[in-house]
């Protein structure tokens, strides 16, 4: 009897078992068809962890806060790096990952890269993370690239609310009527 049929047979059943689940986050993954679409009214502003249940969100569980994925994923563009910077914000609260969870979300905006039905949200949503640095991380920095030389985000927080348009303290919560 010839092996080659068995050898056949065995190299395709160990290729069929690292073959990836639908459903599964990998590595690599293409990522490039990916849109942010608001899940909720809340979603990227600090306390908010409802980003975490978005089934749209490709990075639950699957990005280090600490990791250099959420900057890779900033260079990209805000289409995929909203998810990223609200998934860490979600898992680790900071300043920083508020401050570039409203940028995104402001360059979303501005750039028109939501459904036309979400912009008033995401200006929003840009609008309130901004304020929520004001409120919650008041003396939060980020650094440059080098990672020596810190800058205050307060107030690129109060700028970026200017040049929205937006006054401090005077933005609505899209869910207080739920």
């Amino acid at each position: 009897m010839s092996l080659r049929p068995w050898c056949v047979l065995l190299g395709g059943l160990l290729l069929s078992a690292c073959e990836a689940k639908p459903g599964e986050w990998r590595m690599g993954e293409q990522l490039t068809e990916l849109r942010f679409s608001p899940f909720t009214g809340n979603v990227g502003v600090h306390p908010d962890t409802s980003i975490l249940d978005d089934p749209d969100n490709p990075f639950v569980g699957a990005i280090d806060p600490n990791g250099d994925l959420k900057w890779d994923l900033n260079d990209s563009g805000c289409d995929r790096a909203a998810y990223s910077w609200a998934t860490v914000l979600a898992v680790q609260p900071t300043g920083e990952h508020q401050y570039y969870t409203a940028s995104c979300m402001q360059q979303l905006y501005e750039g028109g890269r939501v459904a036309d039905e979400d912009l008033f949200l995401v200006w929003t949503l840009a609008v309130r993370g901004y304020e929520e640095i004001l409120l919650s991380f008041p003396d939060s920095v980020t650094f440059d690239a080098t990672g020596t030389i810190a800058y205050d985000l307060a107030p690129i927080a109060e700028a970026a609310l200017v040049s929205l348009g937006a006054v401090p303290g005077a933005t609505p919560d899209p869910t207080e009527d739920e």
